[in-house]
C-alpha cells in the first residue's frame, strides 16, 4: 500500500477520538480509536491521543512506528478557541501539514453529504451546524459544560447529580417536589458509581470535567428505557433545548441528529419536525475525507 496516496482523518471529541485512513477511491482501509482529543479538555492530551492513534494506523498500513502522514485532516472539538488552537498546532511535527475544522463541521459534512442541511451533534457535548441553500455555514450552541451544551451527556450527568443531592438534603418525612415519595431508580445506580460519602460526592458536585459528567449519562438512558419519571423529565427538557437550537436555522433544511445520544432524542424530534428528520448519510470521518478531497480539487484548479 502506498501511504502517500492515503487521506488520514481524525474526529476528536471529549469522550475519545476516531481516526481513519482512506484510499484514493474513498475506501476506508485503516481505523483506530484512542482517548479524548477535544482541545477544551487538554491540548497536550489531545495530541498525545492522536499520536497514539497514528501509531495504530501506521501498523495497519504497513509503515514503521515513526511514520507520519504528509497531511492530517482533523475535526476537533474546542478548536475555535484561538490560544488552544495555536498551542495545538505548535505540538504537531513540521513534517505534517495539519488542517483543522470543528468536530461539528465535520459531522455536518458527513451527515448531509456536503449538501445543505442541519446537523445536531449531541454526545458528551451538544452543538448544531448548518449549511443553507446559499452555501453559508453557521452554528449555534457548543459553548461547553458547565455553562452550555444543554441536553448533552455532560448536562444529563449534572442534572442527575443535582437532583440526587437535593434528594439527600430533603428529609424523607417532608414532601420532596423533585422525587415525590417514589425515589428515582437512577439514585441507587448513581450511588454505585459515585459512592455515598460526602467527600466522594463533592468530587462530582464540583467537577468541571464534561467527560466525567457524561460518564453518568448511561444511567439516565437506562432509566428512560424503564419509564423512570425523573429521567423522562430530563429528556423532555433536553429535547426542548434541542428544539431551540434547531429553530435558529432555516426551516427548509433537512435535520440530521448524530452522536452518542442521537437515539435518545431522535424519536421526540421526529414528532416535532416529521420528515425533516432524516438518517445521516455518513459520519464525521466520511465528512473529513470529502472535505479533504474538495480542498485538494480547489488547490489544483
Amino acid at each position: 500500500m502506498i501511504s502517500e496516496n492515503l487521506t488520514i482523518v481524525v474526529d476528536g471529541g471529549a469522550s475519545g477520538c476516531r481516526m481513519a485512513a482512506f484510499d484514493s477511491g474513498g475506501v476506508q482501509c485503516a481505523f483506530a480509536q484512542d482517548g479524548p482529543a477535544s482541545l477544551s479538555t487538554g491540548v497536550e492530551n489531545a495530541w498525545r491521543h492522536i499520536k497514539q492513534g497514528l501509531s495504530s494506523i501506521s501498523k495497519q498500513i504497513g509503515e514503521s512506528n515513526d511514520w507520519l502522514p504528509q497531511h492530517l485532516w482533523m475535526g476537533l472539538a474546542g478548536s475555535l478557541q484561538s490560544a488552544r488552537y495555536e498551542h495545538f498546532l505548535s505540538l504537531i511535527p513540521d513534517e505534517i501539514n495539519p488542517v483543522v475544522i470543528t468536530d461539528g463541521h465535520a459531522q455536518l459534512l458527513g451527515a448531509a453529504g456536503g449538501k445543505p442541511g442541519i446537523c445536531l451533534a449531541i454526545g458528551t457535548g451538544s452543538v448544531m451546524h448548518w449549511l443553507d441553500k446559499q452555501g453559508n455555514l453557521s452554528y449555534a450552541g457548543g459553548w461547553g459544560y458547565p455553562v452550555g451544551d444543554e441536553g448533552s451527556g455532560a448536562w444529563l450527568g449534572a442534572q442527575l447529580v443535582n437532583h440526587y443531592l437535593w434528594h439527600r438534603d430533603i428529609p424523607s418525612s417532608k414532601h420532596n417536589p423533585l422525587t415525590s415519595n417514589n425515589p428515582s431508580r437512577m439514585f441507587a445506580a448513581l450511588e454505585q458509581h459515585t459512592g455515598t460519602d460526602v467527600s466522594d460526592l463533592q468530587l462530582w458536585s464540583t467537577s468541571q470535567s464534561s467527560t466525567k459528567m457524561a460518564s453518568l449519562a448511561p444511567i439516565v438512558v437506562e432509566a428512560v428505557n424503564h419509564d423512570d419519571e425523573l429521567a423522562l423529565s430530563f429528556v423532555n427538557r433536553g429535547t426542548h433545548y434541542c428544539q431551540r437550537l434547531i429553530d435558529l436555522a432555516p426551516d427548509d433544511l433537512p435535520i440530521f441528529v448524530v452522536g452518542g445520544l442521537a437515539d435518545l432524542y431522535t424519536t421526540k424530534l421526529k414528532s416535532i419536525y416529521g420528515e425533516r428528520c432524516q438518517p445521516a448519510a455518513g459520519n464525521a470521518l466520511d465528512g473529513l475525507y470529502n472535505y479533504a478531497t474538495e480542498q485538494r480539487l480547489h488547490a489544483n484548479e
